[in-house]
């Protein structure tokens, strides 16, 4: 029970963040307009006035939830190695250029090229002081739009993709097997745990099934104004995943006499496939101009990450994620060609998508092993196709039963999965992401506020949040050589820049250990700030005795 002062802290909190409660009001209209509607439309369908646009305006809503869910509770900070990438990339482009420049390395010339690379980029292989990104370079382009407006606005982009994407689910699944299905599925995709714990992120992996989906949307059409909508998408999901272009090969598959086009007429490309070739061409542009090579990437050697040894060990992770977050539920897509064998279309639709998640999931059970759970957003792009097509098979198997007890049945299991899925993703971490990387966005906001302008700052885990929130230089500690801190201290001092050091807690006994026979490894002052948990930052002040 609280108290009278925790009543009124609580209160306190909440006037100074409305948007939660905006955010629960929003979900919980959503959920209760979906049962009352289903249920008003099953039983009085002769007098349910306008009923074609319902089901829309259910879909619109769920989108706009999400979306309000997505801005409560995304993490704002660049953070981690790939969230710092998309930001800190974002904020190139938005400057006009395609790597990211250190200015310090005006004042370090002999120093390894790896100490100018910020968390989630690499040393440029072409220029000194410059470094280049781990990450493609979709999402960011994104986001440097958002960032011309504002830096802060790079966080809206995946809020919004992620409302997006329940939206094309809706779209989808319409086109699939119609409005009921669409629906079902928007709302399946909406409360799914890997949905939710992306969406409060700035990464990558809902903007990719967003670009993809739609690129099925409009693909499925099967006219030419499909195929050119679908082939500008599917270059932008290319340029958000490279290593997913060979979905495009399916939604060739959609288009209306292609095997005309290809072979009887000797036409060799359809217009999806011009629409597709400018947005490869950025990413070859992009990858010779900063790798050296327009097939390098910051990912690393395809033939390390690619291997047939990992299809074992990702067949017992994979898999299992899958069902113990979606439910044997998603096992129901496989029947989906059969469910709509009646038409055509549509099962021509539902062996396309099938065939598009099958290479989705080759590519990634070939991919680097990875132990935790939320590496399932690697398969995000098959999600909405596996529960829109769940949903049609279990329509399918409830043909004989009358409408009304088959609509509430159908709510009856939507409404469940989605209660099961909102418990997975809280127990799972969705809504602590926020406070577990509010740290990077401390720290930096510290720098920005207290260090002087002509600060460097030595920082690995925080390298990336005190250049994008704090606008200050950095400089990599872990790149430093052993014996070379003092020395390198003391050249920033002779060239009129004041070092300063940031650790977490985690990373000073590394720090010691690293530098042990250095002046300045000690760590000996006591720090200048200490920002408390959860994950607590310390920054120390780097004097002339120290580097000396």
């Amino acid at each position: 029970m609280l108290t009278g002062g925790a009543t009124i802290e609580a209160i306190r909190l909440t006037l100074r963040n409305p948007i939660r409660p905006l955010a629960a009001g929003v979900v919980l209209l959503a959920a209760a307009w979906i049962l009352a509607g289903g249920a008003f439309t099953a039983i009085a369908r002769p007098y349910v006035g306008a009923r074609d646009r319902l089901p829309g305006r259910i879909a619109a809503l769920v989108s706009c939830g999400v979306l309000v869910f997505a801005l409560a509770w995304t993490s704002r900070s660049a953070g981690g190695s790939d969230s710092s990438c998309y930001v800190l990339q974002a904020e190139a482009f938005a400057h006009g250029h395609a790597t990211l420049v250190n200015p310090v390395a005006a004042v370090l010339p002999d120093v390894p090229n790896a100490v100018f690379a910020p968390t989630g980029f690499l040393p440029s292989p072409r220029a000194y002081g410059e470094a280049v990104p781990i990450c493609a370079p979709g999402l960011s382009l994104l986001m440097a739009a958002a960032y011309v407006v504002h830096p802060s606005a790079v966080f809206l982009v995946v809020p919004v993709c992620a409302a997006l994407l329940v939206w094309l689910t809706f779209l989808y699944g319409r086109r699939l097997d119609g409005d009921v299905t669409g629906v079902c599925a928007a709302v399946l995709v909406a409360c799914s745990p890997i949905v939710l714990y992306q969406a409060v992120q700035p990464m990558s992996d809902v903007p990719a099934a967003a670009a993809w989906l739609a690129a099925l949307v409009l693909a499925s059409r099967g006219d030419r104004a499909g195929a050119v909508g679908g082939g500008l998408y599917a270059a932008f999901a290319i340029l958000i995943r490279p290593n997913l272009a060979l979905l495009a090969i399916p939604l060739l598959l959609l288009q209306k006499k292609v095997a005309v086009t290809f072979f009887r007429e000797k036409r060799w490309l359809s217009p999806f496939l011009v629409a597709v070739a400018p947005g490869v061409a950025i990413l070859l542009g992009l990858n010779a101009v900063r790798y050296g090579s327009p097939f390098a990437s910051g990912y690393g050697d395809a033939g390390t990450l690619f291997s047939l040894d990992h299809v074992g060990p990702n067949l017992t992770r994979y898999p299992a994620w899958t069902l113990q977050t979606q439910t044997p539920f998603v096992l129901l897509a496989i029947a989906a060609p059969w469910a709509l064998r009646r038409d055509p279309v549509r099962a021509r639709l539902a062996w396309v998508s099938l065939a598009a998640v099958a290479l989705l999931a080759a590519t990634y059970l070939a991919y680097t092993v990875f132990d935790d759970w939320w590496y399932l957003r690697f398969l995000l792009p098959a999600l909405p196709l596996v529960l829109a097509m769940s949903v049609a098979s279990l329509r399918a198997l409830m043909a004989r039963v009358s409408a009304p007890a088959a609509a509430f049945t159908l709510a009856a299991i939507t409404t469940a999965l989605c209660v099961w899925y909102v418990d997975v993703a809280r127990d799972r971490h969705a809504t602590d992401l926020q406070g577990l990387e509010a740290r990077f966005a401390r720290a930096g906001e510290y720098a920005k506020r207290n260090l002087p302008a002509n600060a460097v700052v030595l920082a690995v885990q925080q390298s990336g949040s005190i250049r994008f929130h704090g606008r200050h230089d950095t400089v990599t500690w872990d790149a430093i050589p052993p014996d070379a801190l003092d020395a390198l201290l003391a050249q920033l001092h002779a060239h009129g820049r004041t070092p300063y050091i940031a650790l977490e807690d985690a990373e000073e006994q590394r720090f010691r250990q690293r530098f042990a026979g250095q002046r300045a490894g000690a760590l000996d002052a006591r720090p200048i700030a200490e920002l408390p948990a959860p994950g607590r930052v310390r920054f120390y002040a780097v004097t002339m005795d120290d580097a000396r």
